[in-house]
């Protein structure tokens, strides 16, 4: 069977499997596989171990050769051979989140599956899972072996393939579906970075308090007087006593509260300076939907809530930083808020072209630095309320690791701040002239009529691990599928194409 019988092969095969393919992804949708703590033979959790199983249990129903590799990763394979052919895609997730219209764990509406995973990376791995299903049933002899890799733990740090590739063998072809069409050849540097602020205990010592109720609390008293009224009053007035924010350092946060410790008397004017300085927050926090903020108060406590929009580290501009925006508004109270000066800092971090960490650049290749506060939250450290904060900056491809490092941990900060790197990758590079960019393109270009050039992205996928590896979809130009953020979907004709083109991919690769 040539290349073009075997294209036609495909035709029948998909429509024939269509409406199994669909049950298949929201079967596995509905394992919610968010990292978790280790079980037995499940060092990412019983969910992730759940997902794997999933995997190699559809699989050895198809007929293929698989291996649960440690809990850690699996794989499905077909043919012999030296030579080795892989696609590798992951099955965990991030969590759900809020702000949905449809079910997390799995819906068909519109034409569309709805779900956490559906495109980020559930939907790729039912869509290679078919490929290689579809490859071996059409009969065609092999020179090179396929494998299928999936991963549990793509989202929290790559442990998974890092633990994979120590016990099994590298391919000499292989890609990854985790990233956009046409083809990913070049993939940013990522250096994860913890900044921690030791704040000023102030007023009657740290709390460091659950987001504040303000509904339960006694209303404050009118006869009390604001002391910040009085003329010449230098002492803060207001202190950070609790807060929370994002979900994963890897995604935009959309949520973040603070809870201020005020001097009684002062809360309405404490409030009304924050509200007052609600614009030039929006304006700091940038983004496509306006930062809402929400005021309750106390006897004593201001509760500042802010919500944003979500999206991927990679490309923070496509979201709405709740963090960077809540801290940017609470440093506006300046010398009233104690420890206004470490607070901004913090905020002034947060600036998505690294110029708040000294790292601003760019090249032609994978364009300018990136830089994300997803996490934040005040704890106490030892007795003293310390502020933590993490960052996820994507470096482009000719930047230096170590130089950024270095300015990184030399930045200029206030006192009571320390700076700390958590890790750090240097970047992916591809040649974009290989028989494997080549090879991947034309079938691309051929099933969709798409002539985009290739890529470079801010996002770290599995072809890292690979040496010469791509990204290869799964999202076309101009498509959103809302990666990260609520209602993340895939259009079932989508999937139905995934599957024919990853499918003629590793025939083009293993023949």
């Amino acid at each position: 069977m040539n290349e073009k019988e075997f294209a036609s092969f495909l035709d029948f095969w998909i429509e024939d499997k269509r409406e199994e393919i669909v049950d298949c992804l929201l079967e596995l949708i509905r394992i919610p596989s968010v990292g978790s703590e280790p079980a037995e033979g499940m060092p990412f959790g019983k969910e992730v171990g759940k997902a794997l199983q999933f995997f190699v249990d559809a699989a050895e129903r198809f007929g293929l050769k698989t291996k649960n590799v440690d809990g850690y990763a699996a794989h499905a394979e077909i043919g012999a051979g030296q030579e080795l052919v892989m696609a590798l895609t992951h099955v965990d997730i991030v969590p759900a989140g809020s702000g949905w219209t449809r079910d997390p764990w799995g819906e068909v509406a519109d034409g569309y599956v709805y779900g956490r995973g559906a495109l980020d990376n559930k939907g790729p791995s039912v869509a290679c899972l078919y490929a290689i299903r579809a490859l071996k049933e059409s009969g065609v002899p092999l020179k090179r072996r396929v494998r299928h890799v999936v991963g549990g733990n793509e989202e929290s740090g790559f442990k998974c393939v890092e633990h994979y590739f120590k016990v099994e063998e590298k391919p000499t072809y292989g890609f990854s579906p985790d990233a956009e069409f046409p083809l990913v050849f070049a993939e940013k540097g990522s250096i994860k970075v913890s900044v921690e602020l030791e704040l000023d205990q102030g007023l009657d010592g740290p709390a460091v308090s659950d987001t504040y109720n303000a509904s339960e609390a006694s209303e404050v008293s009118e006869a009390t007087s604001c002391p910040c009224d009085s003329e010449g009053v230098q002492t803060p007035i207001a202190f950070l006593d609790g807060f929370t924010g994002g979900e994963r350092v890897n995604v935009v946060a959309d949520k973040a509260s603070a809870t201020l410790r005020v001097a009684k008397g002062c809360e309405d004017k404490v409030i009304s300076l924050l509200e007052s300085a609600v614009p030039s927050a929006r304006d700091f926090a940038g983004g496509p939907e306006p930062l809402e903020f929400r005021f309750e108060k106390g006897n004593g406590f201001v509760n500042v809530a802010a919500k944003g929009k979500a999206a991927h580290a990679s490309e923070p501009d496509k979201g709405t930083n709740a963090i960077a925006g809540l801290l940017y508004l609470l440093s506006s109270l300046g010398t009233l808020l104690a420890s206004s000066e470490a607070i901004g800092f913090a905020a002034e971090a947060s600036r998505i072209n690294g110029e708040g960490l000294d790292v601003k650049c760019e090249d032609d290749i994978s364009g300018p630095l990136t830089c994300n506060l997803g996490l934040a939250s005040l704890e106490l450290v030892g007795g003293r309320p310390v502020l933590k904060c993490k960052y996820d900056i994507r470096f482009p491809v000719r930047a230096r690791l170590d130089e950024l490092k270095e300015r990184i941990l030399g930045c200029p900060r206030p006192k009571g701040v320390r700076i700390g790197i958590a890790s750090a990758s240097k970047p992916h590079y591809s040649d974009p002239e290989s028989f494997l960019v080549k090879t991947l393109l034309r079938i691309y270009r051929e099933e969709t009529g798409d002539n985009s050039p290739p890529m470079a992205i801010g996002g770290g996928t599995y072809a890292r691990v690979i040496p010469g590896g791509v990204a290869y979809g799964p999202v076309r130009p101009g498509e959103d599928g809302g990666v990260h953020q609520a209602d993340e979907r895939i259009s079932i004709d989508d999937l139905m194409l995934l599957v024919r083109i990853y499918a003629r991919a590793l025939y083009a690769l293993a023949v």
